[in-house]
């Protein structure tokens, strides 16, 4: 069994039942949020997370008409400054407000949608607040940094009928659209075998002195809320080494080079397998941890799932892409890369193929407007996070894990279930 990927209803036009509510005194804000999709207003959208992914997801925005960015946010003020003078320089004026908290930022008037590129341990906190304040939301992959907290997040987003587009923009890519259909239209054959490669190693942008770190451990610059940044990590101390870009490397807010990837090479083998709504029953593996004195996540590993219907799915770090292998020969896809043992095996796509791509930002406000999913929904992006997530459970505890991907729980290891990425850390 699975969780079924939703549908989201047609909403009516925003601005009619608004106005007619607004006049009688009767609906609150929350609800005349919820009747966005008219292809004729503009959307608002805001930006929280103001660094270089969140400032590129904005820029993608600031192009796309009858978009209007309104609002920027982040917990470092030189970089929210530097996200409002783009927006401004952009519109030709200074319209754009800042906020330095983001739920002060979700109550910003008139507001649609926000685009979040906070790093993991925050996204699932910033996305359920979003979608209970009435946005729909572009968010960063990994979905979520934790897998309960995953499905919190789904159900937040399922009931309060928001789309949700995750920034696995290889979803929209061409090569990756047709090695997906390629696959869905049996090219292979009987499957053999089914492989994905993400990187290793960390890449660390800036190697501190030892010196220098000791001394400003404890003390963030002024222009740095380093409360918020932490949002439910509580009692950390400030460590220089984090921000702004080297956090990932930490298994407290980050998973590594595993799990900033699963987001792009597995999501799209899940993708192609029709495996978006389920998970696999079993997962073992091994890695190998980094040696830096302060960052702790992997970076060599290999480990692999097994669905019910006995799929099994290898993740190792030792290549970059996503490999099927069948009983007609192997097709291989990469960033602009599209092989195959036998070329014309790229031929036998569906007669019905859209050879054009979609442009993944586009796509997120097309189906705001329509309330269509978007190319990389939800329920989709936590089946992704969650498959790295549970093999990091694993070579964690060098133990196979077996597990219930419907009810979404550990089997009969209470260690393995007690692993902090099984557990609920949404609070900020």
């Amino acid at each position: 069994m699975s969780h079924p990927v939703p549908s989201l209803p047609t909403i009516p036009r925003r601005k009619f039942i608004a106005a007619g509510a607004a006049a009688l005194g009767l609906a609150p804000l929350a609800y005349l949020r919820a009747q966005q999709g008219s292809p004729n207003e503009e959307i608002a959208i805001g930006i929280i997370g103001c660094g270089g992914q969140g400032t590129g997801n904005m820029v993608n925005f600031l192009g796309i008409p009858g978009v209007r960015v309104v609002a920027v946010c982040d917990v470092d003020s030189a970089n929210m400054a530097q996200a409002k003078a783009k927006v401004d320089g952009h519109y030709k004026n200074t319209d754009c407000k800042s906020y330095a908290d983001y739920h002060e930022l979700l109550k910003h008037p008139g507001l649609d949608a926000i685009s979040h590129a906070t790093p993991d341990h925050m996204h699932a906190s910033v996305g359920i607040a979003a979608v209970n304040a009435g946005m729909d939301v572009y968010g960063e992959k990994p979905f979520t940094w934790g897998l309960a907290e995953g499905r919190l997040l789904i159900d937040a987003i399922t009931k309060n009928k928001r789309v949700w587009q995750t920034g696995s923009w290889q979803r929209s890519g061409g090569e990756f659209r047709r090695f997906h259909a390629l696959i869905q239209n049996n090219a292979l054959g009987k499957l053999t075998r089914l492989e994905c490669g993400t990187p290793s190693g960390m890449s660390i942008n800036k190697h501190w002195p030892a010196d220098q770190v000791a001394a400003m451990i404890g003390k963030p610059p002024a222009n740095f809320n380093w409360a918020g940044w932490c949002g439910p990590v509580k009692d950390f101390n400030y460590n220089p080494q984090l921000h702004p870009a080297d956090w990932r490397w930490h298994n407290t807010f980050g998973g590594g080079q595993l799990l900033d990837w699963v987001g792009h090479h597995v999501d799209i083998a899940l993708w192609a397998l029709g495996l978006d709504a389920t998970g696999p029953v079993q997962m073992e593996g091994v890695g190998q941890l980094g040696t830096h004195s302060f960052f702790n996540s992997y970076v060599n590993y290999s480990y692999k799932g097994t669905f019910a219907d006995g799929k099994l799915l290898e993740v190792r770090s030792d290549f970059g892409g996503t490999r099927f292998t069948g009983e007609n020969g192997s097709i291989f896809v990469d960033r602009g890369r599209l092989e195959a043992s036998n070329p014309e095996l790229l031929r036998n796509v569906p007669a019905d193929f859209d050879t054009k791509p979609p442009n993944h930002w586009q796509n997120f406000i097309e189906c705001v407007r329509s309330r269509k999913l978007p190319a990389s929904n939800a329920e989709g992006a936590h089946r992704a996070a969650s498959f790295g997530q549970l093999g990091i459970v694993a070579m964690d505890t060098k133990q196979l894990l077996k597990w219930d991907p419907q009810a979404e729980k550990v089997l009969d290891n209470t260690a393995q279930a007690g692993h902090p990425r099984l557990g609920a850390r949404v609070q900020a």
